[in-house]
Protein backbone atom coordinates (compact mmCIF):
# COMPACT_ATOMS: atom_id res chain seq x y z
CA UNK A 1 0.00 0.00 0.00
CA UNK A 2 1.13 3.21 -0.83
CA UNK A 3 1.36 5.93 2.10
CA UNK A 4 1.90 10.01 2.29
CA UNK A 5 2.93 11.96 4.86
CA UNK A 6 0.83 14.65 5.73
CA UNK A 7 2.99 16.66 8.19
CA UNK A 8 6.55 16.69 9.29
CA UNK A 9 5.30 16.81 13.26
CA UNK A 10 3.28 14.52 14.49
CA UNK A 11 2.13 13.54 18.06
CA UNK A 12 1.11 10.43 19.99
CA UNK A 13 -0.83 10.10 22.91
CA UNK A 14 -0.12 7.92 25.93
CA UNK A 15 -2.25 6.43 28.53
CA UNK A 16 -0.28 4.68 31.58
CA UNK A 17 -1.71 3.65 34.96
CA UNK A 18 0.05 2.39 38.29
CA UNK A 19 0.32 -0.84 39.27
CA UNK A 20 -3.18 -2.14 39.95
CA UNK A 21 -5.40 -3.62 43.23
CA UNK A 22 -6.04 -7.08 43.02
CA UNK A 23 -9.20 -8.40 44.28
CA UNK A 24 -11.31 -11.75 44.36
CA UNK A 25 -15.13 -10.81 43.74
CA UNK A 26 -16.21 -11.90 47.21
CA UNK A 27 -13.15 -8.97 48.84
CA UNK A 28 -15.10 -6.15 47.08
CA UNK A 29 -17.90 -6.50 49.54
CA UNK A 30 -15.65 -5.59 52.31
CA UNK A 31 -13.98 -2.44 50.48
CA UNK A 32 -14.88 0.35 52.56
CA UNK A 33 -13.56 3.60 54.26
CA UNK A 34 -9.53 5.25 52.85
CA UNK A 35 -9.77 2.05 50.62
CA UNK A 36 -12.93 2.43 48.62
CA UNK A 37 -12.09 6.41 48.82
CA UNK A 38 -9.04 5.79 46.58
CA UNK A 39 -10.94 3.45 44.05
CA UNK A 40 -13.16 6.14 43.14
CA UNK A 41 -10.06 7.17 40.34
CA UNK A 42 -9.62 3.47 39.36
CA UNK A 43 -11.94 2.84 36.78
CA UNK A 44 -10.75 0.56 34.20
CA UNK A 45 -10.79 -3.32 35.35
CA UNK A 46 -9.59 -6.56 33.99
CA UNK A 47 -11.75 -9.49 34.72
CA UNK A 48 -8.94 -12.57 34.42
CA UNK A 49 -9.06 -16.34 35.72
CA UNK A 50 -6.39 -18.71 37.32
CA UNK A 51 -5.33 -21.91 38.41
CA UNK A 52 -6.88 -22.26 41.90
CA UNK A 53 -4.12 -22.16 45.44
CA UNK A 54 -4.45 -22.75 48.45
CA UNK A 55 -2.21 -23.51 51.26
CA UNK A 56 -1.54 -26.58 52.76
CA UNK A 57 -1.71 -25.98 56.59
CA UNK A 58 0.75 -28.65 57.92
CA UNK A 59 3.46 -27.31 55.80
CA UNK A 60 3.36 -23.84 57.32
CA UNK A 61 6.89 -23.37 59.31
CA UNK A 62 7.77 -19.69 61.10
CA UNK A 63 10.91 -17.90 61.02
CA UNK A 64 9.63 -15.41 63.47
CA UNK A 65 13.63 -14.43 63.25
CA UNK A 66 13.36 -13.14 59.54
CA UNK A 67 9.46 -12.41 59.79
CA UNK A 68 9.31 -15.45 57.11
CA UNK A 69 7.09 -18.24 56.55
CA UNK A 70 8.20 -21.35 54.46
CA UNK A 71 5.70 -24.02 53.51
CA UNK A 72 3.28 -25.42 50.25
CA UNK A 73 0.92 -24.23 48.25
CA UNK A 74 -1.44 -26.30 45.64
CA UNK A 75 -2.11 -25.16 42.68
CA UNK A 76 -5.30 -27.29 40.95
CA UNK A 77 -4.18 -27.84 38.00
CA UNK A 78 -7.41 -29.80 36.13
CA UNK A 79 -7.41 -33.20 37.95
CA UNK A 80 -4.11 -32.58 38.87
CA UNK A 81 -2.46 -30.73 42.03
CA UNK A 82 0.67 -28.93 42.16
CA UNK A 83 2.25 -28.64 45.00
CA UNK A 84 5.12 -25.47 45.12
CA UNK A 85 7.33 -24.96 47.88
CA UNK A 86 7.34 -21.33 49.21
CA UNK A 87 9.28 -19.33 51.52
CA UNK A 88 8.02 -15.54 52.04
CA UNK A 89 9.35 -13.00 53.39
CA UNK A 90 6.86 -9.86 55.08
CA UNK A 91 8.25 -6.34 54.94
CA UNK A 92 5.73 -5.46 57.59
CA UNK A 93 5.63 -2.98 60.51
CA UNK A 94 4.66 -5.70 62.89
CA UNK A 95 6.46 -8.84 63.84
CA UNK A 96 5.57 -12.14 63.53
CA UNK A 97 4.54 -14.33 66.68
CA UNK A 98 3.56 -17.44 65.88
CA UNK A 99 1.14 -18.95 63.13
CA UNK A 100 -2.33 -18.78 63.74
CA UNK A 101 -5.45 -21.49 63.00
CA UNK A 102 -5.27 -21.85 59.30
CA UNK A 103 -9.17 -22.27 58.05
CA UNK A 104 -10.63 -23.39 55.01
CA UNK A 105 -10.36 -22.54 51.96
CA UNK A 106 -6.83 -22.07 53.13
CA UNK A 107 -6.65 -19.05 50.88
CA UNK A 108 -5.72 -17.00 53.61
CA UNK A 109 -2.06 -17.27 55.83
CA UNK A 110 -3.71 -16.66 59.50
CA UNK A 111 -0.63 -15.52 61.71
CA UNK A 112 -0.82 -13.40 65.16
CA UNK A 113 1.19 -10.34 65.99
CA UNK A 114 4.03 -9.66 68.95
CA UNK A 115 1.53 -6.72 69.59
CA UNK A 116 -1.40 -9.22 69.78
CA UNK A 117 -2.94 -8.64 67.32
CA UNK A 118 -4.12 -11.39 64.50
CA UNK A 119 -3.27 -11.03 61.28
CA UNK A 120 -4.33 -12.80 57.78
CA UNK A 121 -2.58 -12.22 54.52
CA UNK A 122 -4.62 -13.36 51.36
CA UNK A 123 -2.65 -15.81 49.60
CA UNK A 124 -2.03 -13.34 46.43
CA UNK A 125 -0.13 -11.15 48.55
CA UNK A 126 2.00 -14.46 50.14
CA UNK A 127 2.94 -14.81 46.94
CA UNK A 128 4.02 -11.93 46.24
CA UNK A 129 6.69 -11.88 48.43
CA UNK A 130 8.03 -15.69 47.64
CA UNK A 131 11.11 -15.96 46.75
CA UNK A 132 9.87 -18.53 43.93
CA UNK A 133 9.06 -17.67 40.67
CA UNK A 134 5.76 -19.78 40.07
CA UNK A 135 5.19 -18.77 36.41
CA UNK A 136 3.04 -19.93 34.14
CA UNK A 137 0.79 -21.53 36.91
CA UNK A 138 0.45 -18.10 38.05
CA UNK A 139 -0.44 -16.40 35.14
CA UNK A 140 -4.02 -14.64 34.67
CA UNK A 141 -6.30 -15.17 31.83
CA UNK A 142 -8.35 -11.82 30.48
CA UNK A 143 -11.79 -12.85 30.11
CA UNK A 144 -13.28 -9.05 30.35
CA UNK A 145 -12.29 -5.66 29.92
CA UNK A 146 -14.94 -2.75 31.05
CA UNK A 147 -14.69 0.60 32.78
CA UNK A 148 -16.71 2.27 35.19
CA UNK A 149 -16.20 6.60 35.34
CA UNK A 150 -17.80 9.04 37.71
CA UNK A 151 -16.59 12.38 37.72
CA UNK A 152 -17.31 13.07 41.63
CA UNK A 153 -16.54 9.45 42.56
CA UNK A 154 -20.83 8.99 42.17
CA UNK A 155 -19.82 5.88 40.37
CA UNK A 156 -16.87 3.96 41.04
CA UNK A 157 -15.34 0.53 40.13
CA UNK A 158 -16.75 -1.31 43.13
CA UNK A 159 -20.52 0.07 42.48
CA UNK A 160 -20.41 -1.35 39.00
CA UNK A 161 -19.45 -4.50 39.60
CA UNK A 162 -21.36 -5.24 42.72
CA UNK A 163 -23.77 -2.78 42.65
CA UNK A 164 -24.46 -0.24 45.42
CA UNK A 165 -26.28 -2.55 47.41
CA UNK A 166 -24.24 -5.39 46.78
CA UNK A 167 -27.35 -7.04 45.19
CA UNK A 168 -27.47 -5.98 41.59
CA UNK A 169 -23.58 -6.65 39.88
CA UNK A 170 -22.15 -6.09 36.53
CA UNK A 171 -23.83 -8.80 34.11
CA UNK A 172 -20.54 -9.41 32.76
CA UNK A 173 -18.44 -10.43 35.79
CA UNK A 174 -21.89 -12.16 36.89
CA UNK A 175 -21.71 -14.41 33.33
CA UNK A 176 -17.61 -14.88 33.61
CA UNK A 177 -18.24 -16.01 37.49
CA UNK A 178 -20.95 -18.19 36.55
CA UNK A 179 -18.76 -20.26 33.29
CA UNK A 180 -15.82 -19.97 34.95
CA UNK A 181 -17.13 -22.04 38.05
CA UNK A 182 -19.21 -24.25 35.90
CA UNK A 183 -16.33 -25.24 32.84
CA UNK A 184 -13.37 -24.36 35.24
CA UNK A 185 -13.83 -25.54 38.66
CA UNK A 186 -10.57 -25.60 39.53
CA UNK A 187 -9.35 -21.93 38.68
CA UNK A 188 -10.67 -18.95 40.18
CA UNK A 189 -11.50 -15.51 38.95
CA UNK A 190 -9.80 -12.03 40.39
CA UNK A 191 -10.32 -8.70 39.26
CA UNK A 192 -7.51 -6.29 38.63
CA UNK A 193 -8.55 -2.55 38.91
CA UNK A 194 -6.40 0.17 36.81
CA UNK A 195 -6.44 3.77 37.49
CA UNK A 196 -5.24 5.09 34.16
CA UNK A 197 -4.41 8.64 36.14
CA UNK A 198 -1.48 9.36 33.98
CA UNK A 199 -0.82 10.37 30.16
CA UNK A 200 1.84 12.28 28.48
CA UNK A 201 2.29 13.60 24.88
CA UNK A 202 4.99 12.72 22.55
CA UNK A 203 5.96 14.25 19.50
CA UNK A 204 8.02 13.39 16.66
CA UNK A 205 9.35 15.19 13.67
CA UNK A 206 12.14 15.89 11.09
CA UNK A 207 13.17 13.76 8.62
CA UNK A 208 13.58 9.71 8.81
CA UNK A 209 14.91 6.86 6.60
CA UNK A 210 12.10 4.70 5.12
CA UNK A 211 9.32 8.10 4.97
CA UNK A 212 8.32 10.32 2.13
CA UNK A 213 8.98 14.00 2.46
CA UNK A 214 6.12 15.29 3.90
CA UNK A 215 3.41 17.41 2.42
CA UNK A 216 3.62 20.28 5.71
CA UNK A 217 6.98 21.39 7.25
CA UNK A 218 6.65 22.53 10.45
CA UNK A 219 6.93 25.93 9.40
CA UNK A 220 3.81 24.82 7.54
CA UNK A 221 2.47 24.16 10.91
CA UNK A 222 4.01 26.44 13.26
CA UNK A 223 0.79 26.05 16.10
CA UNK A 224 1.03 21.84 15.82
CA UNK A 225 3.36 21.65 18.58
CA UNK A 226 1.64 23.72 20.97
CA UNK A 227 -1.46 22.02 19.76
CA UNK A 228 -0.04 18.99 20.87
CA UNK A 229 0.92 19.66 24.44
CA UNK A 230 -1.39 22.11 25.10
CA UNK A 231 -4.97 21.08 24.39
CA UNK A 232 -6.83 19.01 27.21
CA UNK A 233 -7.88 15.27 26.37
CA UNK A 234 -10.33 15.17 28.68
CA UNK A 235 -9.83 11.95 31.61
CA UNK A 236 -13.19 10.44 30.47
CA UNK A 237 -12.22 10.45 26.83
CA UNK A 238 -9.18 9.00 28.43
CA UNK A 239 -10.92 6.20 29.40
CA UNK A 240 -12.79 5.64 27.35
CA UNK A 241 -9.61 5.57 24.78
CA UNK A 242 -7.80 2.90 27.51
CA UNK A 243 -11.14 0.58 27.60
CA UNK A 244 -10.97 0.19 23.91
CA UNK A 245 -7.63 0.01 23.34
CA UNK A 246 -7.29 -2.99 26.18
CA UNK A 247 -10.34 -4.23 24.53
CA UNK A 248 -8.61 -4.83 21.20
CA UNK A 249 -5.41 -5.44 22.37
CA UNK A 250 -6.66 -8.59 24.30
CA UNK A 251 -9.62 -9.77 22.29
CA UNK A 252 -11.03 -10.90 25.87
CA UNK A 253 -13.77 -13.74 25.34
CA UNK A 254 -16.65 -11.84 26.74
CA UNK A 255 -16.04 -8.20 25.17
CA UNK A 256 -17.79 -8.14 21.77
CA UNK A 257 -17.39 -3.96 21.12
CA UNK A 258 -13.98 -2.59 19.67
CA UNK A 259 -12.68 -6.27 20.04
CA UNK A 260 -11.88 -6.24 16.31
CA UNK A 261 -12.70 -3.16 15.06
CA UNK A 262 -10.98 -0.19 17.38
CA UNK A 263 -9.55 2.26 16.37
CA UNK A 264 -12.35 2.76 13.22
CA UNK A 265 -13.06 6.58 12.12
CA UNK A 266 -17.11 5.83 12.89
CA UNK A 267 -15.65 5.30 16.77
CA UNK A 268 -16.80 8.70 18.72
CA UNK A 269 -14.10 8.12 21.18
CA UNK A 270 -11.61 9.04 18.83
CA UNK A 271 -13.54 12.71 18.07
CA UNK A 272 -10.96 14.49 20.24
CA UNK A 273 -8.10 12.79 18.64
CA UNK A 274 -9.02 13.76 15.21
CA UNK A 275 -9.81 17.48 16.28
CA UNK A 276 -5.91 17.56 17.86
CA UNK A 277 -4.46 15.56 14.77
CA UNK A 278 -2.83 13.02 17.40
CA UNK A 279 -1.88 10.18 14.66
CA UNK A 280 -0.95 7.83 17.37
CA UNK A 281 -2.53 6.03 20.61
CA UNK A 282 -0.41 3.90 22.93
CA UNK A 283 -1.62 2.11 26.08
CA UNK A 284 0.24 0.25 28.95
CA UNK A 285 -0.35 -1.80 31.88
CA UNK A 286 1.53 -3.61 34.13
CA UNK A 287 1.43 -6.19 36.71
CA UNK A 288 5.13 -6.38 37.68
CA UNK A 289 4.31 -5.47 41.38
CA UNK A 290 1.71 -8.50 41.96
CA UNK A 291 4.55 -11.04 40.57
CA UNK A 292 1.76 -12.40 38.15
CA UNK A 293 1.66 -12.05 34.08
CA UNK A 294 -1.38 -11.45 32.10
CA UNK A 295 -2.45 -13.28 28.38
CA UNK A 296 -5.45 -13.85 26.14
CA UNK A 297 -5.29 -16.03 23.49
CA UNK A 298 -4.52 -13.23 21.45
CA UNK A 299 -1.34 -12.31 23.55
CA UNK A 300 1.87 -14.15 25.01
CA UNK A 301 1.92 -13.92 29.23
CA UNK A 302 3.95 -10.61 30.37
CA UNK A 303 4.00 -8.62 33.20
CA UNK A 304 3.75 -5.56 30.65
CA UNK A 305 1.46 -5.07 27.71
CA UNK A 306 1.73 -1.97 26.11
CA UNK A 307 -1.08 -1.53 22.71
CA UNK A 308 -0.58 0.59 20.02
CA UNK A 309 -2.58 2.12 17.08
CA UNK A 310 -2.33 4.40 14.57
CA UNK A 311 -5.11 7.17 14.26
CA UNK A 312 -5.99 8.70 10.90
CA UNK A 313 -8.87 9.53 9.32
CA UNK A 314 -7.12 8.44 5.88
CA UNK A 315 -6.03 4.81 6.05
CA UNK A 316 -3.46 6.43 3.53
CA UNK A 317 -1.77 8.60 5.62
CA UNK A 318 1.29 7.93 7.60
CA UNK A 319 0.73 7.65 11.48
CA UNK A 320 2.87 8.75 14.63
CA UNK A 321 4.14 4.97 14.14
CA UNK A 322 4.99 4.86 11.00
CA UNK A 323 7.12 8.15 11.37
CA UNK A 324 8.49 6.54 14.76
CA UNK A 325 9.07 2.78 13.32
CA UNK A 326 9.53 3.75 9.73
CA UNK A 327 9.89 0.18 7.31
CA UNK A 328 10.05 -0.26 3.37
CA UNK A 329 6.24 -0.57 3.64
CA UNK A 330 5.72 3.15 3.58
CA UNK A 331 6.22 4.74 0.02
CA UNK A 332 5.17 8.32 -1.14
CA UNK A 333 1.87 8.74 -3.21
CA UNK A 334 1.81 11.70 -5.68
CA UNK A 335 0.72 14.52 -4.48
Amino acid sequence: MHKYRLHELEGALELFSSDPFVFRPSELYKVDGPLRKELERYNIYVVARRPRLSLIPSSLVLDSGKNAVSGVIEAHLGEQKEHLPFKAVFATPFQIERLGEQQFPFNFLRLWATNGYPVQIRLHDVQRFCEQDYAPITDMYVEYVGQAFGDEGERDVVDRLIGNTGKAGHGSLQQVLAEVNASHPDQEVHLLLYSFEFHKRIVIGGGFFGTPEPKHSIDDAPERFEQFFESEVKRHARIDLAEAALIRYFAPQYNVKYKRTFPAQTHKILERMHELDVTGLAVSLSTQEHRVRLFSKAVAPSDTHLATYPITQDENRISFFDVALPSNECEASPA
